[in-house]
């Protein structure tokens, strides 16, 4: 497990509606192009839920990264069946090689 940073313009986002119970997209903007994207990545991450119509709360998980911006992360990276079989044609003509 990992501590990764939000960037500022996200921990913003989280900060400015810290206080409120349900809130809007709207109330959680910063002025900047690239609002909706990181907003839309908070709610995927699981910062913000989706509660109703164009209505919004902060999780546990997000209320947790507002005080520094720091958050919680598991790597899950699977391995693809292709390469679990080289690899374990590597080990078998390794010791190929040393049993000669």
């Amino acid at each position: 497990m990992a501590q990764l940073s939000l960037s500022e313009c996200k921990w913003r986002m989280i900060r400015r509606v810290l206080k409120k119970k349900r809130f809007r997209f709207e109330d959680a903007r910063n002025g900047t192009r690239h609002d909706q994207d990181q907003f839309d990545w908070l709610v995927e991450a699981g910062f913000i839920v989706a509660v109703g119509d164009d209505t919004y709360e902060l999780t546990e998980k997000g209320k947790g990264a507002a005080d520094l911006g720091f958050y919680e992360f598991t790597p899950q990276i699977p391995l693809p069946a292709a390469t679990k079989a080289k690899r374990g044609a590597k080990a078998k003509s390794k010791a190929k090689t040393k049993s000669r």
